[in-house]
């Protein structure tokens, strides 16, 4: 099976899936969040894609299933609720579980190694952990392009290596926001115009390793959507408050001197916490920039803005 993922709220431990990152493809759909249109287009082109799995967690995936019902693949939706209490915890146990189910019945598989599975991931991320606590010493752009390798790799090859090339000279230290950055070309852009990025809040980095371990007692099905609900809010789980608390604590504590805001064009949530996150950093007197990327090949804004947000800090 390869089954393309959105976003983060899809649980590793229940099987492969293969990470949606960028697409090259043809755009299928205008006026539209570029990070879904993308996705959608994967699925619907990509031979080498049999099957789909998305949260149903803001208004662009709310809808995403009628773009793909007649696709002829394998297409799951979870519906992820935004609380993080105990009835909360059982509905989206309740949802994994039928996940599983369905993943069995279009493949004819038994997936029966969801235990081992959630250990290799706790073990993998408390790898990444690692990493990422040396990131004001780590070359950004090998770190996230490492990453993105691994999201795209099955869970029992995934190997996270003990060091990565380190940053060339003191570039200006700034902190990274967004839903995802695709591919390492952002990151380079970056180092080369004298920025060195020294934390983040990203799906596919803080928000991947920071997920409480899944415990090898009691149900497995809770255990994940405790694991999931417990990881680094999204902005789609309603609680702005936290994610500008956990940041800002984060930010002060590296020494922050700018913030890079890294958003997909009609991203409504993200959207929305920039408004948010721009009132706290001016609090601070910490600039900020704003990247709107158009689709997840988007390029073109890169160079001149960071250049200049570099020499401004």
């Amino acid at each position: 099976m390869a089954i393309l993922s959105f976003s983060g709220f899809i649980p590793e431990q229940i099987c492969d899936t293969v990470r949606f990152i960028r697409y090259s493809g043809k755009q299928k759909i205008s006026h539209y969040c570029g990070y879904a249109a993308d996705f959608i287009a994967q699925v619907l082109e990509d031979p080498e894609i049999d099957g789909a799995v998305f949260p149903r967690s803001c208004d662009s995936s709310r809808v995403m299933t009628s773009y793909l019902d007649d696709c002829g693949k394998f297409v799951h939706q979870l519906h992820i609720p935004a609380r993080q209490d105990a009835p909360a915890v059982r509905y989206l146990a309740a949802e994994i579980r039928r996940y599983k189910q369905a993943v069995e019945a279009h493949y004819g598989a038994t997936l029966s190694d969801i235990p081992e599975r959630a250990a290799l991931v706790n073990e993998r991320n408390r790898a990444v952990a690692r990493l990422y606590e040396n990131l004001s010493e780590v070359l950004f752009s090998a770190y996230l392009d490492m990453l993105h390798c691994l999201l795209q790799t099955p869970l029992r090859e995934q190997a996270v290596p003990d060091n990565l090339p380190g940053k060339p000279g003191n570039g200006k230290r700034v902190y990274l926001v967004g839903s995802l950055l695709p591919g390492s070309t952002a990151g380079s852009a970056m180092e080369r115009a004298g920025l060195a990025v020294v934390g983040d809040r990203l799906t596919e980095s803080k928000r991947l390793f920071s997920a409480p371990p899944v415990p090898a007692s009691g149900d497995v099905y809770e255990n994940i959507a405790k694991s999931v609900l417990g990881n680094k809010l999204s902005p789609t789980q309603n609680n702005f408050g936290a994610i500008l608390r956990e940041d800002l604590e984060e930010i002060r504590a590296k020494q922050v001197r700018g913030v890079i805001f890294v958003t997909q064009k009609f991203c409504e949530p993200y959207d929305y916490l920039f408004t948010a996150y721009q009132r706290m950093l001016e609090e601070q007197s910490i600039p900020a920039l704003r990247l709107v990327l158009s689709d997840s090949m988007d390029e073109r804004t890169y160079e001149a803005a960071l250049e200049a947000f570099a020499d401004m800090i």
